[in-house]
């Protein structure tokens, strides 16, 4: 069962729906996601909340597909991975 979990992102609150096994891994991703718009700020080269976010999404992409070997194929098990993932969730509003 998901409980609701409150962050905050660049200074606004967020209520999100999280397993209660997950808690933690939830909160650590916030604040790694958080380090790094705090980075993308610091830089001062961008300015607005949309391209913040979207370079810190970037800058978290491009140190993901770099650490690994095979990058193609993580992005396309990943791929895979969503996909199942949403067809999960179609079956699951379906059948309830």
């Amino acid at each position: 069962m998901a409980k609701q979990i409150e962050v905050k992102i660049l200074g606004r609150d967020f209520s999100i729906a999280c397993p209660e096994n997950e808690e933690d891994s939830l909160m650590k991703s916030i604040n790694f996601l958080n380090h790094k718009i705090d980075e993308v700020q610091a830089s001062g080269s961008i300015i607005g909340v949309d391209k913040t976010i979207i370079m810190a999404a970037l800058n978290i992409t491009h140190e993901y597909l770099n650490k690994n070997n095979n990058a193609d194929a993580d992005v396309q098990n990943l791929s895979y991975k969503n996909k199942l993932t949403d067809f999960n969730k179609l079956l699951d509003s379906i059948l309830d």
